[in-house]
């Protein structure tokens, strides 16, 4: 028989991608502390109510969980750290419990925050000193230590897709209003990305994987940071110039910027804009044969577009990572450009 399957943080960017697509094959139910429409089998639970998830466990047979729900980078990070490892912790209790067959979470690469000259593989050591990295890894000791479970990691990057336009949508209103852009040193810095379908696709391959697994996930082909826009940039004809800051001057401006909240991204970005972290996904690609056909510009390019057609719907969602990004720093920018 189809196994049922508990999908976590279903209100999320990636849950709710997900939820629509699993639903059609598999009988689902959707947990989030966030209220949806009107999403059938939606359970308005907060994962730190151990008491709320013991119920709706004994009132419902779950034989899988994708474990998606996560406090990201919007929050104090002792915080974070609590919030993520509670959760975790309550969910991995329940799995014991009622016997659970596989636990599939989405951990990230936030765990690396150093420079890399190489590709990384799933074996390396973490270098996070951030606290949702930390609580990421720190839940991924937790599963390896289990028995009778099946458990499927999956090391997460960037997710890109057609609706997400929090953060990233910072880059794409500059080349929309073609305002000019500054990075730091010479933007020649690689980070991974992967799109939203490319890691829903993988999660669907993985269910009902035996034993403990680990994977790396991420495009094809990664191009820099400059490299990906300067790629909108030219099938878009903008008028945005790019402008190269000293890394150390750049590094003081962006604090500043991030102190006074002038812009929204927080500390912990600013070594996505000046670091080497890429990871090796060569052994997704051999165990279930997940090979992404789209590069990282070519991704940019594809999100950026959807964006751009669907600004009045964007500019009504207030939260999440589907909204608009703070507009606080185009004001200094438009003086510049002029």
């Amino acid at each position: 028989m189809s196994p049922k399957i508990l999908i976590t943080g279903s209100s999320g960017f990636i849950g709710k991608i997900l939820a629509k697509r699993l639903s059609k094959k598999y009988k689902t139910y959707l947990i989030d502390k966030i209220k949806q429409g009107k999403e059938k089998n939606f359970y308005h639970i907060n994962l730190k109510d151990k008491k709320k998830l013991n119920e709706f466990f004994s009132n419902n047979k779950v034989d899988i969980i994708i474990h998606l729900a996560s406090e990201i980078f919007d929050d104090n990070e002792n915080t974070i750290y609590e919030n993520n490892t509670v959760c975790a912790a309550n969910i991995i209790a329940l799995a014991k419990k009622f016997k659970i067959k596989q636990i599939i979470f989405t951990s990230t690469f936030s765990i690396y925050e150093k420079n890399y000259d190489k590709l990384i593989n799933e074996s390396e050591k973490p270098s996070t000193i951030n606290k949702y990295g930390i609580s990421k890894f720190d839940i991924e000791k937790k599963l390896k230590s289990l028995n009778n479970i099946n458990v499927t990691i999956f090391r997460v990057p960037i997710v890109i897709g057609q609706s997400r336009s929090h953060r990233i949508g910072i880059l794409f209103e500059l080349i929309r209003k073609g305002l000019p852009i500054f990075l730091i040193g010479n933007g020649n810095n690689k980070i991974q990305f992967v799109s939203v379908d490319e890691l829903n696709t993988a999660i669907e391959k993985t269910i009902g994987l035996k034993g403990f697994n680990i994977f790396n996930i991420g495009c094809s082909k990664s191009y820099s940071f400059r490299e990906n826009l300067e790629y909108i940039v030219k099938k878009t004809k903008s008028k945005s110039k790019f402008f190269s800051l000293n890394k150390y001057f750049g590094l003081f401006i962006l604090n500043f910027f991030i102190f006074f909240r002038l812009i929204d991204i927080n500390f912990y970005h600013k070594s996505l804009l000046t670091k080497n972290i890429l990871l090796n996904v060569s052994k997704i690609k051999k165990t279930i044969n997940i090979d992404g056909k789209l590069t990282s510009r070519e991704l940019f390019y594809s999100t950026y577009n959807y964006y751009v057609k669907n600004l009045k719907h964007t500019k009504k969602i207030k939260s999440g990572s589907d909204r608009m990004p703070s507009m606080r720093i185009f004001n200094l920018l438009n003086y510049f450009s002029k």
